[in-house]
């Protein structure tokens, strides 16, 4: 009989024992890696969850190949290859196997819907030393040489493993963006969405994360309609509409190397002034702050260069600027 396991970092659902309190991650890597852009728990590639895995999910029994999770990923553009996945493992209690074999599993997402459709290509993994939920640790798989090819930068990308006592890692933090997560307890024949499968406690992300080929900040080309801040890692545009129709790109300014500012009708007309900040050792967040001088119509764009990650800032037609603060704009760091 197929079953589905939930754990919280409070009360595991199976069981109901006490979780331990205090939270910990280490990594452990398969392969070489020499000359490829790799990161400790791909801390510096493509990261939606916000750190605080505080939740676990299985399905199945514990037999091979019982649980299949992945995550959709939105990679930088021109990413053509992974060269390392991430996988944050618990186990249930203290009598669930300590060790397992595992596979990162990598698909198109031309399923039906968006799903994962075609199976692009799988890696073999070991995970040992798993901890009891309420601590995790993160298993980096190095896939440089899997010849895995990406059709294109929308892929789903986790992992297959017994299941059963042995549960992934998952983020239901309200300020991580809702991510398409799926399941199959077949091996990918068929699959569910996380939602429909954990409708109680759904993960908005789960502990998978990715470092893409030549994972480096993507080059952030300065031109007349594009700031490139913090040290060139996130682009700035922004696009203007007047009431009587006029529209156009804004044109910038670069202050400082988190700072700039944007005109719209004349060069000696400021409009609004945008900064990026590191906030990651404070909130493990990078920051965007913005103040404007004008009332029309305004969209600012910002995107993470490394990551692909993008936010929107939009000021609506006929009302003055409002000032952004939004210091939990990138959840991206470092």
């Amino acid at each position: 009989m197929l079953r589905y396991c939930i754990a919280t970092l409070m009360v595991l659902a199976l069981g109901g024992v006490p979780a331990a309190a205090q939270w910990g991650e280490t990594v452990h890597h398969f392969g070489t890696s020499e000359g490829k852009s790799v990161s400790p728990q791909c801390s510096a590639g493509v990261v939606y969850d916000d750190g605080g895995l505080n939740d676990f999910y299985s399905i199945g029994n514990g037999d091979p190949g019982d649980s299949t999770m992945v995550m959709k990923f939105d990679l930088p553009p021109g990413t053509a290859a992974l060269d390392q996945a991430c996988v944050c493992f618990s186990r249930l209690n203290a009598s669930s196997p300590t060790s397992m074999a595992f596979e990162i599993m990598v698909y198109n997402d031309n399923g039906p819907g968006g799903t994962p459709g075609t199976l692009l290509g799988s890696v073999p993994a070991f995970a040992s030393s798993l901890p009891v939920a309420g601590s995790s640790q993160f298993y980096s798989v190095n896939l440089s040489a899997a010849g895995i090819v990406l059709p294109d930068t929308g892929v789903y990308v986790g992992a297959r493993w017994p299941g059963g006592n042995i549960l992934l890692c998952g983020d239901r933090s309200g300020t991580t963006v809702q991510r398409s997560n799926f399941g199959s307890g077949n091996e990918g024949l068929s699959w569910n969405s996380l939602a429909n499968l954990f409708p109680s406690a759904p993960p908005r992300a789960l502990g998978i994360r990715v470092d893409p080929e030549n994972g480096s900040p993507a080059d952030c080309t300065p031109t007349s309609t594009a700031l490139c801040l913090n040290g060139g890692r996130f682009r700035v545009a922004a696009t203007f509409l007047t009431p009587a129709g006029a529209s156009g790109s804004a044109q910038v300014v670069q202050l400082t190397d988190e700072t700039g500012y944007l005109w719209f009708f004349s060069a000696s007309n400021v409009e609004a002034v945008v900064k990026v900040l590191d906030g990651c050792s404070l909130n493990n967040r990078y920051w965007l702050f913005a103040g404007g001088l004008t009332n029309v119509r305004t969209v600012i764009t910002v995107t993470d260069t490394l990551t692909g990650a993008v936010r929107t800032y939009t000021n609506p037609q006929s009302t003055a600027f409002q000032p952004i603060q939004d210091t939990s704009a990138f959840a991206t760091c470092p």
